[in-house]
């Protein structure tokens, strides 16, 4: 059963967003693909300048039996480049993708995550669409941008990380009113650090909660319970359908694997998710 089949039948499924190596190395991407190997689904691979792309990455994934989810960044791109990868991706049967700006050169034209999406429906028929989502923004301006992406065809929607329930209450919310069957999928992510909470906090512009900050400063075990804790929230949360999670580092720990399977279990996640990773 596929990522998309799964949010459709009532399952909570579990993606793991990963960031592919610099150079194509398969042992690398592969190690990394398989880190909750057990209890996720899908592989979501993060696209990132100077980096292996999320589309060749998730070419060696699928060609590996793994269901991996494109990152299509359009920023920086002409229609014509984006057009001419998703064409190959559906040549070559990816069955997600999820369109988003991305980081790229800022004095480069861009192709607008709208557009792409309608390239996708045009040209992939049947691929699903996913767009990306920062709860944290609440102007209108952020709000149509959103609408417009749903109405464009986008009928999964992925966050920022979650650090506090609030903002993804109203952006789900929001979500579900435009477009009643699109899915929701929340990112977790484990903090054990101030430091990892500083860095996140810097480097996608999300607050950082002084609740969350407390207990991370209060030890490592604080800080899985906050993370467990974030995850069994989320899967009680109606609005929610799924859950991403992310590592702060690319390659984590030893032991940080077993961490978070143990704490999706604990939050009634992996029995769901381990039944439609099997179907």
């Amino acid at each position: 059963m596929s990522f998309k089949e799964a949010m459709a039948g009532g399952e909570f499924p579990v993606s793991l967003e990963i960031t592919p190596p610099r150079a194509a190395k398969a042992a690398v991407l592969l190690r990394r693909a398989r880190l909750l190997e057990a209890c996720t689904v899908t592989v979501n691979v993060i696209h990132r300048p100077e980096r292996q792309s999320s589309l060749e990455a998730a070419l060696e994934l699928q060609r590996e039996g793994l269901e991996p989810i494109w990152h299509l960044a359009t920023g920086g791109r002409t229609i014509e480049d984006v057009t001419a990868d998703v064409a190959r991706a559906h040549q070559a049967g990816l069955g997600h993708v999820l369109c988003l700006r991305g980081d790229h050169v800022a004095d480069t034209p861009g192709t607008r995550v709208t557009d792409a999406i309608a390239v996708v429906r045009e040209r992939a028929p049947g691929m699903a669409i996913g767009a990306a989502l920062d709860q944290y923004r609440t102007d209108e301006r952020s709000d149509r941008f959103l609408a417009g992406k749903l109405r464009a065809g986008a009928r999964s929607i992925w966050t920022q990380p979650v650090f506090e329930l609030a903002p993804l209450l109203r952006a789900a919310g929001f979500v579900k009113a435009v477009e009643a069957d699109a899915h929701v999928v929340a990112m977790a992510m484990p903090l054990l650090t101030p430091e990892s909470l500083d860095a996140i906090s810097e480097r996608l512009g999300i607050p950082a909660p002084e609740e969350l900050r407390r207990r991370i400063e209060a030890g490592e075990e604080e800080a899985w319970g906050a993370f467990e804790e974030t995850l069994a929230t989320l899967a009680r949360v109606d609005l929610v359908d799924a859950v991403a999670i992310m590592t702060y580092r690319a390659d984590p720990p030893p032991g940080t694997a077993e961490r978070i399977v143990a704490a999706l279990q604990r939050a009634g996640i992996t029995e769901s998710a381990g039944a439609a990773a099997d179907r």
